[in-house]
């Protein structure tokens, strides 16, 4: 049996810088983003309401349907449709057309890629994914969620585990906030219509 060779160091961070690359772009596709904020806003424990959840799926899921929601693979970087990805990849035992989906598992699929990628980039890419122009503590800056949140110091492991989470909930947060202003937008636009002098009078 033939023993796989070791990977340089400099490969690894190679390899690394890749896989970061390409968690980043999953971390920027914003209808794989939306299909996720579905299911973290759809959890019993997350604090929206129906309001909320109908807003979400108005504004954002169905969208995200109808326009193809783009992922990209974590091994070969390649860009796939994630429900054509997810048919056929539930196939029984490989047969045609016996791929089996739900909604509620392309929404869970959408929210596992985005909570996988986080373990794949650093602590500064979080803070640039959410906008934020603070100053990184050198320590953590350059730190990878994935060895903060795998860390034997408890500390590092807390810092890691927060970031993850808070990321998770910024998103959503923003998801639906988005989503409801959509919807004030629309009922707004309604009123109007009914009620507006028409112009062409």
């Amino acid at each position: 049996m033939t023993k796989a060779k070791e990977l340089s160091k400099e490969e690894k961070e190679k390899a690394r810088e890749d896989s970061r690359q390409i968690s980043l772009k999953n971390l920027k596709a914003s209808n794989l983003q939306n299909l996720a904020i579905a299911y973290l806003a759809d959890q019993k424990d997350s604090g929206y309401g129906e309001n909320d959840n109908s807003a979400v799926e108005e504004f954002l899921y169905f969208p995200a349907l109808n326009s193809g929601a783009k992922v990209y693979n974590f091994e070969t970087g390649e860009e796939v449709d994630l429900i054509r990805n997810s048919l056929l990849s539930s196939r029984q035992g490989g047969k045609r057309y016996s791929g089996q989906v739900s909604e509620y598992g392309i929404i869970e699929t959408s929210a596992n890629i985005i909570q996988k990628s986080l373990a794949y980039i650093k602590a500064g890419d979080v803070m640039e994914l959410i906008g934020s122009t603070a100053k990184i503590k050198d320590a953590y800056k350059e730190k990878y969620l994935g060895d903060l949140i795998n860390s034997a110091n408890e500390d590092e492991k807390k810092i890691g585990m927060t970031l993850a989470g808070s990321y998770m909930d910024y998103i959503t947060s923003q998801g639906v906030s988005k989503s409801l202003s959509k919807k004030s937008e629309q009922i707004r636009g309604g009123l109007e219509k009914i009620l507006a002098e028409d112009k062409a009078k």
